[in-house]
């Protein structure tokens, strides 16, 4: 019986440290087909609204970082920002997400360099 409380105790604790820790940003390059980058960051959901910024950082341009906060609204568990594939800096970008001054979540995507870019 003992055995069987432990194995339960040890289950209920991973699942609760697994949802604590819960914070994910994938982002994709979506290029030529939505001529768009897109970024979703999913986070476990609570009953108040949350102050979020995403931070983006360029390879190479400063003038092509941004800063963009957001509401993330009670109930919900997700929230994405997009920033527009032609005229972006070719190299690895940066993508961090913040509440208030801790960092939530961070990723990372290459954009590749193309001959052929058009102004959109």
């Amino acid at each position: 019986m003992k055995l069987i409380i432990v194995f339960l105790v040890s289950i209920v604790s991973l699942f609760a440290e697994k949802q604590e820790n819960s914070n994910t940003l994938v982002c994709e390059v979506l290029g030529e087909e939505s001529k768009r980058i897109e970024c979703t960051f999913f986070t476990q959901r609570m009953n108040y609204d949350r102050n979020i910024t995403f931070e983006w950082k360029s390879p190479s341009l400063s003038e092509d970082n941004r800063k963009r906060k957001m509401i993330l609204s009670a109930y919900h568990g997700s929230l994405y920002d997009y920033r527009y594939y032609y005229g972006r800096s070719p190299g690895e970008w940066h993508v961090c997400i913040k509440s208030a001054d801790a960092k939530l979540a961070e990723t990372s995507f290459v954009i590749q360099e193309h001959d052929d870019e058009k102004e959109y």
